[in-house]
């Protein structure tokens, strides 16, 4: 583990105490918490958008020849009055 200096805004500060207080954990814990959580979003974009650069039309629209031409059952149906967006 590191231990590191930090500038936090005083109201996100406070929040973070009363988190901590609240929940009866170690302001410390909540912080580090934080921390992980933003990282873990931040890596998930990244891998996200290294995927999404891979992909093109043309295979998506193979993919989805190989989806049978069926009706869903009962629970998997749109809404009554669903109206589908164009696509791109």
């Amino acid at each position: 583990m590191k231990t590191i200096e930090t500038r936090i805004p005083e109201p996100v500060f406070q929040q973070a105490e009363e988190l901590a207080a609240r929940e009866n954990i170690p302001l410390d814990q909540i912080i580090s918490l934080a921390v992980t959580q933003a990282v873990g979003i931040w890596s998930s974009q990244s891998y996200i958008a290294t995927r999404a650069n891979r992909a093109s039309r043309k295979r998506f629209l193979e993919a989805l020849q190989q989806v049978p031409d069926v009706e869903p059952p009962d629970y998997d149906r749109l809404p009554e009055g669903y109206v589908a967006k164009p696509l791109l």
